[in-house]
């Protein structure tokens, strides 16, 4: 895929699969995100539960490696993985980039968790994009 193809297909999801890892184990989660390819990085609101396996897998990645893909027919697809470093963002988020992220995630309902959304804490995320590469089946 050329760049100006992987900018459009990453503005156009707004989903994909975070994957961490822990001592010789991964741990693939979906998230929302948000693209921002002047700076080189996306933007993830992640929610934590108590006793968070996600939280603990977080903790001790090195590099994630977050996919985006899109998958139509077996002669109709596009994935983009993007590796970097995940960095919190624990004095908040500026107020551009979080329009970023809720301009182009698909953002779901904290609901979604096993737990009352009082006791799911959210934290921002960027992960600076180190490579990017895409495939696509066009």
């Amino acid at each position: 895929m050329t760049d100006d193809e992987l900018e459009a297909f990453l503005y156009g999801r707004g989903t994909g699969v975070l994957s961490l890892s822990q001592g010789g184990h991964s741990y693939g989660i979906p998230v929302s995100y948000g693209y921002d390819s002047d700076h080189g990085r996306f933007v993830l609101d992640l929610g934590f539960g108590p006793e968070s396996k996600k939280r603990s897998f977080l903790e001790t990645t090195e590099r994630s490696c977050l996919t985006v893909y899109e998958w139509t027919a077996p002669t109709d697809w596009r994935s983009v993985v993007a590796t970097g470093e995940l960095d919190e963002l624990s004095d908040g988020i500026d107020h551009d980039l979080e329009e970023l992220y809720y301009e182009y995630a698909k953002d779901v309902e904290i609901s979604v968790f096993d737990h009352p959304p009082e006791e799911v804490e959210l934290q921002w995320y960027t992960l600076e994009i180190d490579e990017l590469t895409g495939r696509s089946s066009r």
